[in-house]
């Protein structure tokens, strides 16, 4: 038999296999409940060739894998199959996270009718056994109760641990699956073979059966409950998304499901209507309330030109919009998108936790059997009795439930939490690095400031006034920056043509460089112009030093023909905003590409002493990794293009989505919401969601190393006290909803 040529060589006659591009595909998994599960799908996975990386979500149930396919070999079928075989149902596929979770919610509702179906009847038949003494029941009616409460009662748990055994590994469901049937056969025994027992040793365990398998499942079920509030937000961003729009096609009015609207089509909006996709207002005026996407309540005026975002509601006129991005690519759409990808994301210490357990299972196993038989051989009589209550007891604490949901669920409460207040952060690990801050270094324009500074005077060296404007038009209508907006602006205002253009180069946080018609442009910083041969006549050195404002010089071939000054407006919650960041323990700097004056100005109106002025992009990125090498850990906000490189060194970049789309992507953290006191408002809420994971994650370990001892008998050669399988299965059911109970803090409005 010939063997088959490696993928993406070709053998002898053999055609070479296509060579694949990587892709990413999110898989619906039921059966997944703790975190040994979440570690056990990853390492199935994980072990696969081609996966380049796997990360399980365990409160929405879903696998999110990257990998490279091998067209006829290797696909999304090895990776259903390898899950499969680890145990688990794979509900289906989609290389969109709303389609898979919105899967993986309906099998979880699911689940939830059917836990409270078996609650319900599992009461019915548990209640008779809690009170067999007071009815007087006889054993075998006991027995009789007994069998449908522990067979189809507790049959999810009892599957499970069939599973972990085909498996050749143990999990939650292995431990309850295995304290149920220890106590329901041991009773069983009892009650038909009692004259082959001690007298002492003739004590049914039924309290056991019937606390385990009702109280885990009421466990099982409020912890659905609960599971799903903390995704609320995501849920109510989906909820309201519209799903229509009305558009104009061949003179009249449709209205279309918002997937089949183009871009470039112009869609009617109605005042009290719902704006369906983003897009620029080409007609009409307006208020839009935008609140939904910033926190923003009172409502911002809308023109032609104006710039308007899917899922905002139209308030006071009609609107004529052209569509700019389709429906998949609106605001909100990437909004709930982007929340849906940083919920499921994983922190460094759930990371470790999960390592952790993976091998937690099988020691709690080892721990119940030694017990056991520690008291079987040394302990009192009747000794059964008192080995078969420690095993029972410590299989029921030891389930890792709460271990597995503390972290998982403080990060989609808290994500959620923050999408509401219009603040997106980009992945888990951000919450432990922004918790450890020590600096926060601001940029200026249009961080601090409004960024849409206006020109407000112009100082002329040589030639005329519309010459230069002619020029700096050419130059900056192309700029992102906003010194150039406002410079076209007022070029335009004024009438005045731009000269031609032949070739254009920027240099972030300097200027800009073009050729026109054979002659060399720049315009930039004074000190740029200087560098490159074009200073400011010494006559004329004193009146740029004293202007009131930032200065944009423009030379041609070597020539400087002036400058204009720009001023810009101070955003109303910055200088609160400030002085909350030093209440917090922080230290606040100002870095600026601006001349000292200016920066300064700026800096005291806020509040902030320490000033990094005149400094180019390079310059603020050495300035993050001096305050880093000093062992402090620096946050970065900024939304220019010029800040991008400095928001990437920093511990933390948070940039506004105001600004450009390189500086947005650079950053950890952006704030949607233009009001800047909502930056102090995400930092203290993303404190207080390391804050919630650290308490779930040490009640959850101080909820196992305390049980397990007493579970296990610790305390009864001193006190007399031994765990009941009733209480211990009880207390492992609340240890997984007070886990859930403290994530849903994180809902509160006041942070």
């Amino acid at each position: 038999m010939s063997s088959a040529p490696a993928p993406g060589r070709a053998g002898d006659g053999a055609r070479a296999l296509p060579e694949s591009k990587p892709r990413t595909v999110v898989l619906p998994v039921r059966g997944m409940h703790c975190a040994s599960c979440v570690a056990k799908v990853e390492a199935a996975v994980s072990a696969l060739s081609g996966v380049n990386s796997v990360s399980v979500d365990l409160p929405s149930r879903t696998v999110a894998v990257s990998f490279v396919p091998i067209p006829g070999r290797f696909g999304v079928r090895e990776l259903r199959r390898a899950i499969e075989k680890a145990g688990y149902d794979v509900l289906g596929e989609s290389e969109s996270r709303a389609n898979a979770e919105h899967l993986s919610l309906l099998a979880q509702q699911e689940e939830q009718r059917v836990l409270l179906r078996r609650l319900q009847w599992s009461l019915f038949f548990a209640i008779p056994l809690f009170f067999s003494d007071w009815f007087n029941l006889s054993p075998y009616t006991r027995l009789l109760l007994a069998i449908p409460l522990q067979v189809w009662g507790g049959w999810h748990f009892h599957e499970g641990l069939g599973r972990s055994l085909l498996r050749r590994s143990a999990d939650m469901n292995t431990l309850v699956s295995l304290s149920t049937w220890a106590a329901f056969l041991f009773s069983a025994y009892v009650t038909l073979l009692p004259e082959t027992l001690p007298m002492a040793a003739r004590q049914t365990q039924w309290d056991a059966v019937a606390g385990l398998v009702t109280l885990v499942t009421l466990g099982r079920w409020l912890e659905a409950k609960t599971r799903g509030k903390t995704n609320d937000a995501v849920v109510k961003l989906m909820r309201i998304a519209p799903k229509t729009s009305r558009v104009m096609r061949d003179g009249r009015e449709e209205t279309v499901p918002i997937a089949e609207v183009e871009v470039g089509e112009t869609v009617l909006v109605r005042p009290g209507e719902q704006i369906g996709l983003d897009g620029t207002v080409i007609g009409g005026d307006s208020t839009v309330d935008e609140s939904l996407l910033t926190g923003e309540s009172l409502p911002v005026e809308k023109s032609p030109g104006s710039t308007v975002w899917g899922g905002t509601i139209n308030k006071t006129g009609s609107l004529d919009i052209r569509v700019a991005k389709p429906g998949s690519e609106s605001a909100l759409s990437r909004i709930v998108e982007a929340v849906r990808i940083s919920q499921a994301t994983k922190p460094r210490i759930q990371r470790f936790v999960d390592r952790v357990a993976s091998v937690f299972v099988p020691v709690a196993i080892l721990l119940a059997v030694t017990s056991a038989v520690l008291w079987a051989v040394y302990g009192p009589e009747p000794k059964v009795v008192f080995a078969l209550t420690c095993l029972v007891s410590v299989f029921a604490v030891a389930c890792p439930c709460a271990l597995g949901l503390a972290t998982p669920l403080a990060i989609v409460a808290g994500m959620g939490r923050a999408a509401e207040m219009g603040v997106f952060i980009r992945n888990a690990d951000v919450l432990e690095d922004v918790g450890r801050l020590d600096v926060v270094l601001f940029d200026k324009t249009g961080t601090l400031t409004e960024g849409h500074p206006r020109v407000v005077d112009t100082i002329q060296v040589y030639g005329t006034r519309d010459e230069m404007l002619s020029y700096a038009l050419a130059a900056e209508q192309r700029s992102e920056h906003p010194f150039a907006a406002a410079v076209v602006a007022y070029a335009k205002a004024l009438g005045v043509a731009a000269a031609k253009v032949d070739a254009f180069e920027a240099f972030p946080g300097r200027g800009v460089l073009i050729a026109s018609s054979g002659r060399s442009v720049r315009a930039g910083s004074l000190a740029w112009l200087r560098e490159n041969g074009a200073p400011v006549p010494p006559e004329y050195a004193a009146r740029f030093l004293e202007a009131a404002g930032s200065v944009l010089g423009v030379a041609v071939d070597g020539n400087f023909l002036g400058a204009f000054v720009l001023s810009d407006t101070l955003r109303p919650s910055a200088k609160a905003t400030v002085q909350a960041l030093k209440d917090m323990g922080l230290e606040v700097y100002l870095v600026s590409g601006d001349r000292n004056a200016v920066a300064y100005r700026i800096a005291e109106s806020v509040g902030i002493g320490t000033v990094f002025a005149e400094v180019l992009p390079e310059d603020k990125v050495k300035t993050v990794e001096r305050l880093q090498s000093e062992g402090k850990r620096v946050a970065m906000v900024g939304e220019g293009f010029n800040d991008a490189p400095a928001l990437s060194a920093a511990d933390i970049g948070i940039s506004l989505a105001s600004g450009t789309d390189i500086a947005t992507e650079a950053a950890d953290m952006t704030l949607i919401n233009p009001d800047l006191a909502t930056l102090a408002s995400a930092i203290r809420l993303s404190q207080k969601i390391r804050r919630v994971i650290w308490e779930n994650l040490f009640w959850a370990f101080a909820y196992n190393l305390l049980l397990i001892p007493i579970a296990a008998g610790a305390l009864y050669p001193y006190f007399g006290v031994l765990l009941k399988p009733a209480f211990a299965g009880g207390a492992m059911a609340l240890s997984s909803i007070s886990v859930a109970l403290n994530s849903l803090r994180l809902r509160r409005k006041k942070i």
